[in-house]
This record gives C-alpha cells, sequence and structure tokens, in this order.
C-alpha cells in the first residue's frame, strides 16, 4: 500500500500529547450481548491498522479497554476475537481484503465477510461480532 502522508501531518501527530479518556461502564444491554448463548466461536474481527493512524491509535487507546474487561482476546493471533493487522507489515492482507481505508473492521464468519465497517465504539463492535451487523 502506498500511502504518501504530508511532512507536516506526520511532526504534528508525533508531537501531539498522548491523551486518554477514562472508559465508561458498558450498557446492560450490551452486557447481555456478551452473555449471548449462540456460538460465536467462528467469529473473528479483523482490524485492519497501522501506527500512524490516529483513528486507529484512538480506536486501541478508548474503545479496546472495555471490551478487554469482558475478557475479549485483541492481539495478531488468528484465535482472538480481534486481531490486528497492521497494513504496513501485512500488505499481501491489505489487498486481499480490498483494504482502502483505516481502521477498517471486518467481520469474518466461517471465514467468509460479513459485514464491514470503519472506526467504532466498543458498543458497535459487540453488536458486531454478535449480531453480525
Amino acid at each position: 500500500m502506498n500511502t504518501l502522508i504530508p511532512a507536516t501531518l506526520v511532526l504534528s501527530l508525533s508531537l501531539a500529547p498522548a491523551q486518554s479518556v477514562e472508559v465508561p461502564a458498558l450498557p446492560e444491554n450490551v452486557i447481555q450481548l456478551f452473555k449471548m448463548e449462540e456460538d460465536v466461536s467462528r467469529h473473528q474481527l479483523l482490524l485492519f491498522t497501522a501506527s500512524w493512524c490516529p483513528a486507529c491509535v484512538q480506536m486501541k487507546n478508548n474503545e479496546f479497554p472495555a471490551l478487554k474487561q469482558q475478557n475479549w482476546e485483541i492481539s495478531e493471533s488468528e484465535s482472538s476475537h480481534i486481531r490486528i493487522i497492521d497494513v504496513d507489515q501485512h500488505a499481501a492482507l491489505t489487498q486481499k481484503y480490498n483494504v482502502q481505508s483505516l481502521p477498517t473492521l471486518i467481520l469474518m464468519v466461517d471465514g467468509k465477510e460479513v459485514s464491514r465497517s470503519g472506526s467504532l465504539n466498543a458498543y458497535s463492535i459487540a453488536e458486531m461480532y454478535y449480531n453480525g451487523k
């Protein structure tokens, strides 16, 4: 993936102070999603991301803690709930899934793409995972 980024943007991103926000508690209706009896063992979210992508970093820092509190595995592992794929390290996968923007979340069920989205909050990520939306 050949992406040109203006040097001023890179400089401004590298100098920007990192901000963290307090993770709100998940609403009860979202917590119920995690208790569903339906077998979702064949579900996996692919997250295409990059270290230089501000929206990707924000999603990881602000949304993933709530999911991790619900025992979600978020890593590069093929067995995790959310598999992180760095576009700079995995150009072939990025091309295979025709990723055009970052971040991109793709829900896979039985190895087939079911849905796709950009940046989402923790609640919407859980809904996408469990409901295939």
